[in-house]
């Protein structure tokens, strides 16, 4: 009896070691030793972080910057000194602009992007002729005081930056239509007047 239960218990043995040796198994899968959420290489969904922060604030990035107008209220998405052709956004008041053909309830609205850029420049020489403003940092302190909560000293850094001038230099004739062109582009945003039209718009102002 003890020799059959022996004889029994290994045929059972033999018969689980045979089944285990012919059934198919899985290959393991190796553990990723990387932090939850991290990939390596190029592909990486990280990689978008990897921005130099301050030359994007001081505007040396490499990385495209969108021309397009901001959207304004209402789904209209030309800046109302555009849409005025009052690019420099002259106040409506007592004078009567060349060009002007109303307002809008604040700003005057001109027949062309010529005239608006005229009154511009005409201001800039009674600045100059009358006050005495014929540098950047003059200019757009008057322009937009910072007691009218505008961003002044941006705005002056802007523009003397875009128009290749120090902001305490005093202006020649060239540099008046630089000024102005930056000018256009800080107050909408975008400026989308050729040279040509802002040179003569400007040299009109100034005779």
């Amino acid at each position: 009896m003890r020799r059959m239960m022996i004889i029994t218990a290994g045929a059972v043995c033999a018969a689980g070691a045979w089944w285990w040796l012919k059934s198919p198994r899985s290959t393991p899968v190796a553990v990723n030793s990387s932090s939850p959420g991290q990939t390596s290489g190029a592909d990486s969904p990280l990689d978008y972080l990897n921005f130099d922060f301050n030359k994007i604030l001081s505007g040396d990035s490499n990385m495209p910057i969108s021309n397009k107008p901001y959207q304004q209220s209402g789904g209209d998405p030309v800046p109302k000194g555009i849409r005025n052709n009052n690019p420099l956004n002259i106040e409506a008041g007592r004078d009567q602009w060349q060009g002007m053909k109303g307002d809008d309830g604040r700003f005057i609205i001109f027949e062309s992007p010529f005239w608006g850029i005229r009154a511009a420049a005409r201001t800039l020489k009674t600045y100059r002729d009358k006050w005495g403003l014929n540098n950047v940092q003059d200019i757009v302190t008057r322009w937009a005081p910072p007691s009218d909560n505008n961003p002044t000293d941006k705005y002056i850094s802007f523009v003397a930056r875009k128009a290749g001038v120090l902001a305490s230099q005093p202006l020649g004739a060239a540099d008046y239509p630089r000024v102005v062109s930056a000018m256009i582009h800080f107050e909408n945003g975008y400026n989308p007047y050729d040279e040509i039209t802002i040179s003569n718009a400007t040299a009109e102002g100034f005779a």
